[in-house]
């Protein structure tokens, strides 16, 4: 499985904030799940659906995007959906409901006006997916093959609908990514990659470091939990070969 990030947001762009989702990043590899590109752009429709069609055009099985569902005129990332999709934005009674009941939890009552009910709106074919920790609605839908998610911008938001809905599909691959660290250079590793890689199907990377002697080399090895398993035991087996001085940690 393959999966595009996509952030949205001036902020972003600034320099002040850190826009790389490590976070959901580290969650979907340890799921075996490939990352084909991370984009941030800014709130410009334009410029979010270029976005969106370039992550597409690499062929991934789920899109993330992030940032732009708030009330507010330059969250665009819905508008940019649609326009993608060739459609138009509706209110979603179910989003509506999601939306008094957060304006209630918020500020004690609610009270629905049109500016509020921007956050209710998604692409018409689309669904709604329930923000339990803000007002923002997310979306989901279905295109070209992939699965898009729409998630606030806000961590302490995006990161509870990121577990809800985005972890399980991954999960459901049945896919797992496991890393060790050894203490040797990846020309002397490279014989025991090409090893694994035959005898197993698997996925083998290596994740250099400038400091290997101490801190060692990565290396990953991505399969279902079975065959990873069976690859990792051949590879640390190859590796205590290789002298008293290695470690596998």
């Amino acid at each position: 499985m393959t999966a595009a990030f996509v952030h949205v947001g001036d902020e972003l762009l600034s320099g002040r904030i850190d826009p790389y989702p490590r976070g959901m990043i580290e969650r979907m590899r340890r799921h075996g799940c490939d990352i084909a590109c991370v984009a941030v752009v800014r709130d410009d429709i334009d410029e979010i659906v270029s976005a969106l069609r370039f992550a597409l055009s690499l062929g991934p099985s789920i899109v993330v995007v992030t940032g732009g569902l708030g009330p507010t005129l330059d969250d665009v990332t819905r508008e940019a959906l649609a326009k993608l999709m060739g459609v138009e934005l509706t209110v979603s009674e179910e989003a509506a409901a999601w939306l008094d009941e957060a304006l209630v939890r918020m500020h004690g009552r609610a009270e629905r006006n049109e500016i509020r009910l921007r956050m209710a709106r998604v692409p018409r074919g689309a669904q709604a997916l329930r923000n339990i920790t803000g007002a923002a609605c997310g979306v989901r839908a279905d295109i070209d093959g992939a699965t898009v998610f729409l998630l606030p911008g806000f961590p302490d938001e995006s990161m509870p609908m990121f577990e809800s809905y985005v972890v399980p599909l991954v999960e459901s691959d049945g896919m797992v990514e496991l890393e060790v660290r050894v203490r040797k250079g990846e020309g002397t590793l490279e014989p025991i990659f090409r090893e694994v890689a035959a005898r197993f199907d698997v996925r083998v990377a290596s994740l250099p470091s400038s400091n290997w002697r101490e801190r060692g080399n990565g290396v990953v090895i991505k399969g279902t939990r079975e065959e990873a398993s069976k690859a990792m035991a051949f590879f640390e087996s190859e590796v205590r070969k290789l002298g008293p001085d290695v470690s596998c940690r």
